[in-house]
């Protein structure tokens, strides 16, 4: 049963897949151009504080494809479902857990894709320029957060298009709702309980998800693959 769930989500999303597996091979390469020459070549890299000033500047783009392909990997996980009304769930001899489980563990393999794609990506680029002392690569640890990453936006958004589409949509649309108008929000209720006017509810909420133990700390985490 796990076969077909592999191969239906992978017909779904193989379009946007194998430009993502691209993506995250090429984005490590990208973020040390510049940085110096392969060790060897006999041609200085630049100083230790240069190297890791520009490395800082990609930092932001690894959360974000990472995201992105969490995103589309659950957003497709459901789209041949909803597709036909879940008709093709409903009659398979197995409980809605078990297909549910079926389905997500295929999205999680499918993951591991542009997970390997980054891992390879980030030892290339770990290996064609050479760090001044004091500075070290880390590839590993980098490409094992951009899979969790990966994991955790899939998941959460797996949970949501679980349902109908119309639900999803509500509940993207409410949390981005609140993300700007929080501002207002939080004034509102100013108001009405005095003591909110210290508080920051849009940071108060983030601070809750991105911080130590958080659902979201793999994104708030150190994401830079030359470091001291």
């Amino acid at each position: 049963m796990y076969q077909p769930m592999l191969f239906l989500h992978w017909k779904q999303i193989k379009v946007a897949l194998i430009p993502f597996v691209i993506a995250a091979f090429a984005l490590p390469l990208l973020s040390v151009q510049g940085l110096g020459q392969a060790p060897g070549t006999g041609v200085p890299a630049m100083g230790g504080y240069q190297v890791f000033l520009n490395s800082q500047l990609w930092l932001v783009t690894f959360p974000i494809l990472a995201g992105a392909i969490g995103v589309t990997l659950a957003l497709s996980s459901w789209n041949w479902d909803h597709q036909l009304n879940h008709v093709y769930a409903l009659s398979l001899p197995i409980p809605r857990w078990q297909y549910a489980t079926l389905k997500m563990g295929a999205g999680a393999l499918l993951a591991a894709l542009p997970a390997l794609g980054f891992w390879i990506g980030a030892h290339l680029a770990a290996a064609s320029v050479a760090l001044p002392a004091g500075l070290h690569a880390y590839p590993n640890a980098l490409a094992l957060r951009f899979f969790l990453a990966i994991l955790v936006t899939y998941a959460t958004l797996f949970a949501m298009a679980a349902g109908t589409v119309k639900t999803t949509a509500y509940i993207v649309s409410a949390w981005f709702v609140f993300l700007f108008l929080g501002g207002a929000l939080n004034g509102f209720l100013g108001d009405i309980f005095p003591y909110l006017k210290e508080v920051n509810v849009v940071q108060s909420v983030m601070d809750a998800l991105l911080s130590r133990h958080g659902p979201l700390e793999v994104f708030s985490g150190s994401w830079t693959l030359i470091d001291v």
